[in-house]
C-alpha cells in the first residue's frame, strides 16, 4: 500500500481520485493532511492550479525523487517539464488507465520511495 498525495483544485475530482486510490489498495491523503515527518510515495497533480504547483515545488525541494503523476486535461503538462514527471493520465480517464499509470510509476520508483506492501 502506498501513500498517495492528491493535489487537485476541484473537490469533485479530488473525491473521485480518493475513491479510486482507495479501491486500488492505496492510502490517499490531501496536501494539508501530510504530516511533517511523512513522505508520500507518489503525488497526483493537476498542474493547472497555481497553488498545487507551488505545493509540488515545495515537496520536490524536500523530496527530489518524489514521483509526480500528472492528472490533467492538458496532454502536455508543460509546467512539469522541469520536474521530470513520472507519467500522465489524461482527464477524463477510466479506472484502468489510472491503475496502469500507478503500476508503471511504482515499477520505476527509486529505492528511497519504494511502495510499502
Amino acid at each position: 500500500m502506498a501513500t498517495i498525495l492528491i493535489a487537485d483544485p476541484d473537490p469533485a475530482t479530488r473525491s473521485l481520485l480518493e475513491v479510486l486510490v482507495l479501491r486500488l489498495g492505496h492510502r490517499p491523503i490531501g496536501q494539508w493532511e501530510l504530516a511533517e515527518d511523512e513522505i508520500p510515495e507518489l503525488m497526483l497533480l493537476e498542474p493547472a492550479s497555481g497553488a498545487d504547483m507551488r505545493h509540488a515545488r515545495r515537496l520536490r525541494g524536500r523530496f527530489p525523487e518524489l514521483p509526480i503523476l500528472c492528472v490533467s486535461i492538458d496532454p502536455t503538462c508543460p509546467e512539469l517539464e522541469a520536474f521530470g514527471i513520472a507519467g500522465h493520465v489524461l482527464k477524463p480517464f477510466r479506472r484502468s488507465q489510472l491503475e496502469d499509470a500507478l503500476e508503471t510509476v511504482f515499477a520505476q520508483v527509486p529505492a528511497a520511495f519504494e511502495v510499502r506492501r
